[in-house]
């Protein structure tokens, strides 16, 4: 009896160890299976982040080395769980959002300090929606422009990684679910010029705008009645030759001064008489004749084709033409044959073309952010070859090198007048159309002002003109 107690106890001891090693193997497979599927979930996890860079396109692939600099989308750090429970309670955008139309969700892809602590958030959206971003108690709200958006935060806390909280609108109604981007913003490396948002249509201003929208730059009692005075001598001289010479001042107002509403608050516009105003009084005064841009500008700031780059300090071919009928309608007083063309003898291409300076100097890559514009051509013959000097580079709407050379141009038409032309940059906008009204054209090299005597007896010009960018009146002034 007692051995078969003992034997009894000794086959239950024995399927006791069995089990035990059963339940051992058994937790060494589940912990395997566990790190497989976490590695599978990490693969996962890898896959969808392709996948949000292949959605944002080229741009967001060749920055991929300046990823903490730009945009993580906080969506594509949720776990699987999450995302599952999400499912199982049914809290879907689409049940939530009661819009049909097309949505591209809100992308983030550039942060770029302008003046610290501010900083510029550059981004694509809905085609159409109005974007609301909140930081930190901060809540501003931006019309888009073709797709893009940008707006102006303040790093009150002085983040590193910032949780900015973006909806998008139409009509006043959400199209999406809230969503948080993480932004790293950076300071660009860019050590000239600085470009500033903002305060939300796209439109991008540089630092040497700002002396002139603050005010207290004004120039010197002394400088203005010595400018006087010299362009005074110089417009006798032209007297000698024709009393009805002139010297035309074009200065062309900045979008900061076209667009004041849309400068952000950290600059205060300043009141009292402008450096504008100083200097074109003091022009007239000499008896030279001054377009005043300004309220022509005013008048056609919300039309259809910008006045001015989004993405570059300079005017847009529509704001060049709005300036070249101002200066033809003037000149055609005298030379009927000079009236400016309409706006319908003109193709007007619009497309998205590389922006320019401002990214340049953001330091964001230029390709990477595209400008809506319109470019402008000639509907009509071209009566000397003109635009065999191209005014841009190609699909960037910057102005082409061979715009800056001295460049002579006879359209054979002794009805219209002669001119010569000294230029800043802003010339290339005007470039075609203005040596297209004129019999003669002699364009003095961009950037230099040097006025020569013994140039202005030889050719004989009925009209000297000044394209000069209202920043840089300085060379009005001292030149």
């Amino acid at each position: 009896m007692k051995r078969l107690i003992c034997y009894i106890l000794a086959a239950m001891m024995a399927s006791v160890c069995m089990l035990a090693a059963c339940e051992s193997g058994s937790g060494e497979q589940s912990s395997t299976e566990s790190s497989i599927a976490y590695e599978s979930g990490a693969d996962s996890k890898v896959q969808s982040e392709e996948e949000s860079i292949e959605s944002v396109g080229e741009s967001s692939i060749e920055e991929e080395s300046e990823a903490e600099s730009e945009a993580v989308s906080e969506e594509e750090s949720n776990t699987e769980s999450k995302e599952e429970s999400d499912e199982e309670s049914g809290e879907e955008s689409e049940n939530e959002i009661e819009y049909e139309g097309e949505v591209e969700p809100v992308n983030l892809l550039f942060a770029r300090y302008t003046q610290s602590p501010h900083f510029v958030v550059i981004g694509t959206c809905t085609m159409g929606a109005k974007i609301t971003a909140e930081y930190r108690g901060q809540k501003v709200t931006v019309d888009s422009y073709m797709g893009w958006f940008e707006l102006t935060l303040k790093n009150t806390a002085n983040d590193t990684f910032l949780d900015i909280v973006f909806t998008q609108k139409i009509d006043g109604k959400a199209i999406s679910k809230p969503k948080t981007l993480k932004a790293k913003p950076s300071v660009p490396e860019y050590k000239g010029t600085r470009a500033i948002g903002s305060n939300g249509a796209f439109q991008f201003f540089l630092e040497q705008m700002v002396a002139d929208y603050e005010g207290g730059n004004l120039f010197s009692d002394s400088a203005i009645s010595t400018m006087t005075n010299r362009v005074a001598g110089r417009i006798e001289q032209l007297h000698g030759y024709n009393r009805d010479a002139e010297i035309i001042y074009m200065i062309v107002p900045s979008p900061m001064t076209t667009y004041p509403e849309l400068v952000p608050d950290y600059y205060t516009k300043g009141g009292g008489k402008t450096r504008y105003e100083q200097v074109k009084e003091g022009l007239e005064n000499a008896g030279a004749t001054v377009i005043d841009l300004r309220e022509t500008f005013n008048k056609h700031k919300h039309d259809e084709m910008p006045l001015y780059y989004h993405l570059d300090s300079h005017w847009a071919d529509y704001g060049a033409y709005l300036a070249y009928v101002e200066l033809f309608e003037h000149i055609s007083k005298r030379y009927p044959d000079a009236k400016p063309r309409g706006i319908d003898e003109f193709t007007w291409t619009a497309d998205f073309y590389t922006s320019a300076d401002a990214c340049l100097y953001l330091d964001i890559p230029q390709i990477k952010v595209k400008e809506y514009g319109y470019y402008r051509e000639f509907d009509f013959k071209d009566p000397s070859n003109i635009t065999s000097v191209p005014r841009y580079r190609g699909m960037q709407l910057i102005y082409n090198d061979l715009t800056t050379e001295e460049k002579y141009f006879n359209n054979n038409n002794p009805k219209l007048p002669s001119c010569m032309v000294f230029r800043d940059s802003y010339s290339a906008g005007i470039y075609d159309i203005l040596a297209e009204r004129m019999n003669k054209t002699h364009y003095i090299g961009m950037w230099n002002y040097a006025w020569q005597n013994w140039l202005i007896d030889s050719e004989k010009p009925d009209y000297v003109i000044y394209i000069i960018a209202e920043w840089n009146m300085p060379q009005v002034v001292y030149n």
